[in-house]
């Protein structure tokens, strides 16, 4: 029998003396390595001025003077990072030239940043403003996407990167430490709350968090309201703290395996960060230099760089008397306001109002002059409802006054597609099946958001103009002999201007210009930037660039912005684009049944067999072909990849099998036709990270009027149901159709999006959801309890597969109740996970309707014999197929199948329809399949529907999606595009 206490073991005891020692362990870690990386630039910048100090050690004092003083030359812009699905936070990248920072790594972070082609491991720190899922649920997969993994999925013995925010933020990496964490790798900087320090300074940038006590606030808020004094903070935190205190069989006497009472809901502390840049030089004047006996050259230089230098007279001429006023830094305030009360709270808080009256008055001077010589920007992330509080955004906006810039942004299905190719290839798709493939449901695939187009042709004329006049200004200032850097200088800024007008300038063939003019060197236009003015506010969309340093290149930048066609437009182009006519032919006759196709092949080939009617044989012969499973997908090279044996071949086959196609007979349940029995839609078929077509593992099942389950729960598994049906109708599903979520094994890929649906729910009040899962997950999910709101009630997959939950008394009554009612509710008469090989405590999982349908899913696993007994004449059976045929050596190492081993599966188990998913991302489609041998395998697709009525036609959908692959692929040559993964 099942022994329920040794899913727990003693060993495991999430302490809070254990806690502070983890939070000291990562605090020490993070500041090693810190160290670490800046030891390497301070031994080179040690040399650089021991040797400089050696020969002129009056202009190296000068030197550390300056450098003393912040000022420096460098670019700098802000770029904002919002999702297309409202529950996850907006990031925004702080960018120096050498230097990256993140604010915030929400669910699906990852994916956006690989469709905008940002480097994960230029990152060099995470900055969170608070404990959620909200702002950390992408948080694990951006770790792993930076550092190997072992055979286990864990990542290697090396810091991946550093993660600073407010208290819980050690406990919330410690939760995640168990399936990607292992070894520490996450370094973790936890401030206190009475922080008023920079967590991070560098030469370019110092950053201070503001710690902010919502929750307290509202408290005390209150309290004066009623007349009670300043009242007390919240004792909710206090709550959760205790909890982490238990041991695992203290929490399940209490919970009874899992988290049920009520979750604390109140609000978590927001730290806003106050980002101050280094200052700028002023420029340098060369007519005052000349005027005070510089003569030109090696002296300017001096003086540029911030030294003093001596005239033939015995003058000495000082950089301020050659420079204008330097300019000081940006500053930035950096807040998230999920809340109408967060939002109050951050208004009201002393230490805010400070930076912000700081900021403005530190360049000197009155306002005027303070708005004119300061940068001040707020980035406020904040949802799209109350940003639609026009009183409590105008509040905002008075209490910072007109010299703060306001930049606001919100994730939501207002912002462009996070992950276009993927909506314009699903619209490809829907042209070959509108049931298999519907189009995206968010409307920002319908309409996608529209840029400032005239604006910002304005800017690009003005860019022009200016670009002309600089040219004619360094013109008549340079004369005609140049030398040194002048002639650089008025090279560039010819060159600035030919790219601006063609008629300008035309570079030579050989790169020098004519006798006496400065070279031309070929530059690329920078893109037009649209001004923001002190005061104003604008809500942007993602991947906005707001540029702060240089001045000149101030203000919004567009470029990165996502640009696509709405679906409705992709649709009219592929069924008017000739080179698709094929595709869209074979895919019409999918959905004939087999017989009109054999008869449609006959008919073809004695009636239309003309060439004046546009056939041929070899047409006819394809269409019989298919029909009797001979060709799936594909085709040989003979025929050009069109899928069309010989009439020898096919003559043959027609000798060799019997009339009816080589198939199974439709299984009784699927005979009526009714299409609500059960769908399965996919959320992810890709294994270990997403891809720009593919999402990580992840299946809706939707069993209609019963409810629905998700089988394994990837990273932004919700925001993938959005995709698919909305909203609304997501919400719904989630809120209150969704009855059970079953976890396969512990890979992040296959349970990363969990803990976002159960904070999400728990914050709308939804009942404790059932759970299954590797016994580990629970460990992960009790940590994961005592910092953010989860309610669930868990059951252990083992729990299941060894004798089954009947006669188990080693189960809390409460979770045999939930087991025995999910099954009810789902009109399920089997829901039984069984062990595959994998890794420790993997599982696959059947499903049985009542109604005599099963559906099989084999989680990661290599070919295996359970695999096998499991399946043994199911309906359908989902099967990963992580690597193509010639790949068996890898797919072994790392304890996964071919696609040729995946079929293999289904054909001994004898199951009616086999469905191949979890493809390697090195594929950008598909791997290499040759099917025409498997007339019962179908292919998965992200967001594709598979309802069991169209199980007997779904197989012959294949050879379409394989044609369209090849010309996507043909596309892609042509058009010379180099969107690699």
């Amino acid at each position: 029998m099942f022994r329920y206490r040794r899913l727990f073991p003693r060993s495991y005891r999430p302490c809070l003396h254990s806690s502070f020692l983890r939070i000291a362990t990562e605090q020490r870690m993070g500041k090693v390595k810190a160290q670490t990386q800046m030891q390497p630039q301070t031994k080179h910048d040690g040399k650089r001025n021991q040797n400089q100090s050696q020969a002129q050690p009056q202009a190296q004092q000068q030197r550390n003077e300056r450098s003393a003083g912040g000022m420096r030359h460098y670019s700098s812009y802000l770029q904002v990072l919002a999702l297309d699905i409202d529950h996850t936070s907006p990031s925004v990248l702080l960018f120096f030239n050498n230097e990256r920072y993140l604010f915030n790594a929400g669910e699906g972070i990852q994916r956006l940043f690989r469709e905008h082609k940002i480097k994960i491991n230029q990152i060099n720190s995470y900055f969170i403003t608070r404990v959620s899922t909200e702002t950390l649920g992408g948080m694990p997969g951006m770790a792993l996407s930076v550092t190997p993994t072992d055979a286990r999925g864990l990542l290697g013995n090396q810091a991946a990167c550093t993660v600073k925010g407010p208290p819980g933020i050690a406990s919330y990496v410690a939760a995640f430490r168990g399936y990607i964490n292992y070894e520490n790798t996450v370094a973790v900087e936890e401030f206190e709350h009475s922080t008023s320090e920079p967590v991070l300074k560098t030469d370019l940038v110092s950053i201070t968090p503001i710690l902010v006590h919502v929750a307290a606030w509202k408290t005390q808020t209150a309290a004066i309201a009623d007349g009670d004094g300043d009242g007390d903070g919240p004792a909710a935190k206090r709550q959760r703290t205790e909890a982490a205190d238990k041991t695992p069989a203290q929490v399940a006497e209490q919970d009874v395996q899992g988290r049920q009472r009520p979750a604390d809901l109140s609000e978590p502390d927001v730290a806003v960060y106050a980002i101050q840049m280094a200052g700028r030089p002023g420029k340098f004047m060369p007519q005052r230099a000349l005027e005070l006996g510089v003569p030109q050259g090696k002296l300017f230089g001096e003086l540029q760089r911030g030294l003093s230098v001596t005239t033939q007279s015995g003058r000495v001429v000082t950089p301020d008397d050659v420079m204008e006023p330097a300019m000081p830094g940006p500053s930035i305030l950096l807040l998230d306001t999920p809340s109408l009360d967060s939002l109050r709270a951050v208004a009201a808080d002393e230490r805010v109002r400070r930076f912000m009256d700081e900021a403005v008055t530190s360049g000197g001077g009155d306002a005027a002059a303070a708005a004119a010589n300061r940068v001040c920007v707020v980035v406020h992330l904040i949802p799209a409802a109350l940003v639609a509080n026009e009183g409590a955004m105008a509040e905002w906006r008075a209490l910072m006054g007109p010299t703060w810039r306001h930049v606001v942004v919100s994730s939501g299905p207002h912002q462009p597609s996070s992950i276009r190719r993927a909506t314009a290839f699903q619209a490809k798709l829907h042209a070959l099946d509108p049931t298999c493939f519907p189009l995206f449901a968010l409307e920002n695939a319908a309409a996608p958001p529209s840029l400032p187009e005239a604006e910002l042709e304005a800017a690009a004329v003005a860019s022009r103009e200016a670009a002309l006049k600089e040219a004619a200004a360094m013109t008549s200032r340079g004369g005609g002999k140049r030398t040194g850097g002048s002639r650089e200088k008025a090279g560039a800024a010819a060159t600035a201007a030919a790219a601006a007008d063609p008629e300008i300038a035309e570079p030579p063939a050989d790169g020098k210009g004519k006798q006496g003019q400065a070279p031309v060197r070929v530059v690329q236009q920078l893109p037009p930037v649209l001004p923001l003015e002190p005061g104003s506010q604008i809500r942007v969309i993602s991947a906005v660039r707001f540029n702060l340093v240089p001045l000149n290149r101030q203000g919004l930048e567009y470029t990165d912005v996502f640009k696509y066609d709405s679906s409705s437009k992709i649709l009219e182009d592929v069924r008017s684009n000739p080179a698709y006519a094929p595709i869209l032919a074979a895919a019409a006759k999918v959905r004939m049944p087999t017989t009109t196709l054999l008869e449609t092949a006959s008919q073809l080939t004695v009636e239309e067999g003309a060439p004046e009617r546009g056939w041929d044989s070899g047409k006819a012969n394809g269409v019989k072909a298919e029909a009797m499973g001979l060709k799936a997908a594909g085709g040989s090279d003979s025929d050009g990849g069109r899928g069309t044996p010989s009439a020898e071949a096919v003559a043959g086959a027609a000798e060799a099998r019997p009339a009816t196609p080589p198939d199974q007979p439709i299984p009784a349940p699927l005979t009526s036709g009714d299409r609500r029995l059960a769908e399965l839609t996919f959320l992810g078929t890709a294994s270990s990270q997403p891809s720009k077509y593919r999402n990580v593992s992840g299946c809706y099942v939707d069993l209609f009027e019963a409810g629905g389950l998700l089988v394994d729960c990837g990273e932004d598994a919700m925001g993938q149901l959005k995709r698919r049906f909305g909203n609304a109708d997501a919400e719904h599903r989630l809120l209150n159709q969704l009855t059970c979520v079953w976890v396969s094994h512990m890979h992040a890929d296959h349970h990363g999006g969990l803990y976002r649906l159960l904070e999400w729910r728990a914050r709308r009040g939804a009942a404790p959801l059932l759970v299954i899962g590797p016994y580990q997950l629970f460990n992960v999910l009790m940590r994961y309890s005592a910092v953010v709101p989860i309610q669930f009630i868990f059951l252990p997959n083992a729990a299941l597969s060894n004798g089954g939950i009947e006669g188990n008394g080693q189960l809390p009554a409460v979770v045999t109740a939930a087991y025995e009612g999910a099954k009810e509710r789902l009109g399920l008469a089997a829901l039984k996970p069984f062990p595959v090989d994998h890794i420790k405590d993997a599982h696959g999982l059947v499903l049985e309707g009542r109604a005599g349908w099963r559906l099989v899913f084999s989680g990661d696993t290599r070919p295996c014999q359970k695999t096998v007994d499991a399946a043994r004449g199911a309906t359908l059976l989902v099967h990963e197929a992580t690597f193509e045929e010639n790949m068996q050596a890898e797919a072994r190492a790392k304890r996964h199948s071919t696609t040729a081993e995946a079929v293999g599966v289904g054909e001994k188990a004898g199951v009616y329809r086999t469905v191949l998913t979890h493809f390697s991302t090195r594929y950008p489609t598909l791997p290499e399949l040759d099917l025409s041998r498997h007339p019962r395998v179908a292919v998965a697709m992200d967001l594709m529907s598979i309802n069991l009525a169209d199980l007997p036609w779904l197989p012959r959908l294949v050879r379409p999606m394989g044609m369209l692959f090849k010309q996507l692929e043909a596309e892609k040559v042509s058009g010379g595009d180099d969107d690699d993964e």
